[in-house]
């Protein structure tokens, strides 16, 4: 079978691989708490992914990058914040990097919603190299695509993923509340008043429209029940399953209509 991982490939077979063709997926993720949830979801997930899409395309896969921009999180034991522009950097090089190889699309499979910005001008950083850069981000698809899955919410949605990947014996079920990106409606704590309402995160709601308050998401979680029976662990990281082979069906799809685009006449000036 052919190699799609670069870190399993001699330097000759990736030169080979690199010939075949001008397109590489690279899976990105970070460290923070989700509740009974492993701290590692956004990047595991993204690993099992990517290696799936792998199998299915024959594209080169390059290894992940557990690390990214964590800063709001960063108070959760565990957390590795890494600052924006540092994670920008590093995603830049790696697409300039690749550009020395001979490709010219990359398809970044993104686990953290913080890391979106950092892509998404380290993709405008290597427009000026005649590189395009896709920002793929799996748990916005299977929200989009398949939502029978788990209307309980994402927070579920990350346990079972996270379980296909580990099995289900990851699950931090002890009992008690838990912190970090758990719960369908997470209880928030009212920081500055009653008229300023916390939504998540930096966001809150004045008189009806948003505003953005940038805090620590320690600062105003409060602890949520588990929510989760230990008899159904089994069933949800069969669904976890189901996810992961959907969502990598849709990847590697995109990835291939990727694949076609000619760069130089997709960014040429008119």
């Amino acid at each position: 079978m052919q190699k799609h991982r670069l870190q399993a490939m001699s330097w000759k077979e990736a030169e080979e691989a690199f010939k075949r063709s001008d397109t590489v997926i690279v899976p990105v993720g970070t460290l923070h708490g989700h509740g009974p949830t492993p701290i590692g979801i956004d990047a595991s997930s993204v690993e099992a992914l990517a290696d799936q899409v792998g199998k299915r395309t024959g594209m080169m896969i390059l290894p992940l990058v557990p690390y990214g921009e964590n800063d709001k999180m960063r108070d959760y034991p565990g957390s590795i914040a890494i600052s924006q522009h540092v994670i920008e950097a590093l995603y830049t090089d790696i697409c300039r990097s690749l550009h020395r190889n001979g490709i010219r699309k990359v398809i970044f499979l993104n686990g953290h919603g913080g890391n979106r910005e950092p892509l998404v001008r380290a993709g405008r950083n290597v427009r000026a190299l005649g590189m395009l850069v896709a920002i793929v981000e799996w748990w916005t698809i299977e929200r989009k695509l398949m939502p029978e899955l788990f209307p309980e919410g994402s927070h579920i949605s990350e346990l079972a993923v996270a379980m296909a990947v580990d099995g289900t014996d990851i699950a931090d079920l002890r009992g008690g509340g838990y912190k970090g990106e758990w719960g369908a409606q997470p209880p928030l704590r009212k920081l500055f008043g009653d008229k300023i309402r916390p939504l998540g995160f930096n966001n809150f709601e004045y008189k009806g429209a948003q505003v953005i308050i940038p805090v620590d998401a320690w600062d105003i979680d409060i602890e949520s029940p588990p929510e989760i029976d230990k008899n159904a662990l089994e069933a949800l990281r069969r669904k976890g399953e189901e996810s992961i082979e959907r969502v990598a069906d849709y990847v590697a799809e995109f990835a291939r209509e990727f694949q076609k685009i000619d760069v130089t006449k997709a960014l040429a000036k008119s």
